[in-house]
């Protein structure tokens, strides 16, 4: 679990922020910071961008540090995320996104739902040295009616199936993609195969030689509306 919200209300008590005030930095609501501070729901990644960069905090730390005040205090200086030297020092990736216009353009079959050079980028912290593709959630998408209730725009980030993970990915959500397709489902892991299981008519076995087709749900970012 991240420490946004904690931090998130560190920072407002210790720059002497109502929640309120530090809801208007940001165009959010009152009600949105009370939900970051009681993790209730945790904030975009952009908004965790511009949050960090305002208050000039490296990302990672908040993100997974408790700040204390002393650090809270001793950031300053110019914004930290400028320019792609910027993201490099700050150990960020840019990560191909499938939003609703490029999910759109697939389904037109204007591009592939592989063709990741030509995706727009999603900044997010550096997690691991494994390939990740971002998002956004689309109920035209095939998924499985177990699936949670991911609302309209929220943005889920997948990792790829590698012999490292692959052991954590029983019953969880994934998402394949290939040329033309794209499905979420839940993996299902016996003695001699893997699938992943749209429902009882639809699945996609899973095979190291095509792996980059198969991913494993890293994390969400809800949206706020």
């Amino acid at each position: 679990m991240t420490k946004i919200g904690a931090n998130i209300k560190k920072i407002r008590t210790t720059k002497g922020l109502s929640q309120q005030a530090f809801a208007d930095l940001f165009n959010l609501t009152r009600g949105n910071i009370s939900s970051y501070e009681e993790s209730r729901a945790e904030p975009r990644i952009e908004t965790v961008v511009q949050i960090a960069n305002y208050f000039c905090i490296p990302v990672g730390q908040f993100i997974s540090d408790h700040l204390t005040i002393n650090e809270i205090l001793k950031f300053n200086g110019d914004k930290l995320i400028e320019d792609e030297n910027h993201i490099i020092k700050l150990q960020l990736r840019e990560v191909p996104f499938i939003n609703d216009n490029i999910y759109m353009k697939c389904c037109y079959q204007e591009l592939q739902f592989n063709d990741w050079a030509a995706f727009p980028r999603l900044v997010l912290p550096e997690a691991n040295n494994h390939n990740m593709l971002a998002l956004t959630f689309n109920p035209n998408i095939p998924h499985p009616e177990s699936l949670p209730q991911y609302q309209l725009h929220d943005v889920l980030i997948f990792e790829e199936v590698t012999e490292q993970n692959i052991h954590l990915c029983q019953h969880k959500t994934g998402l394949y993609t290939s040329e033309r397709e794209i499905m979420l489902g839940k993996y299902d892991m016996s003695a001699d195969h893997i699938d992943l299981v749209l429902n009882d008519f639809k699945k996609q076995q899973f095979d190291f030689k095509h792996r980059t087709a198969f991913w494993k749900l890293f994390a969400v970012y809800k949206h706020e509306g």
